[in-house]
């Protein structure tokens, strides 16, 4: 069952405008914030891993996704805010 999870999440998120939420709950659950300090912003932080975590591309036990993770956010453009 988790194998279909998994196909059923990547397939919601997969083109243009479930990227775009994929993109803006991470951003309102403060994923890439380094600023997270109450319980509830580190909650709501853990729940958007979980939605990674059930897409199959984040998982902090395992080592192989993880570099796979960190590989593919090296293939990202650098940009520089000014």
């Amino acid at each position: 069952m988790k194998d279909q999870q998994r196909i059923e999440y990547r397939m919601t998120f997969k083109e243009g405008s479930g990227r775009l939420v994929l993109a803006d709950l991470l951003m309102e659950a403060g994923f890439f914030d380094d600023d997270l300090k109450t319980p509830e912003e580190i909650a709501v932080e853990n729940f958007a891993k979980k939605i990674l975590h059930k897409m199959g591309v984040y998982d902090k036990k395992d080592l192989g996704q993880q570099k796979r993770f960190v590989d593919k956010l090296m293939e990202l453009p650098v940009e520089m805010n000014k």
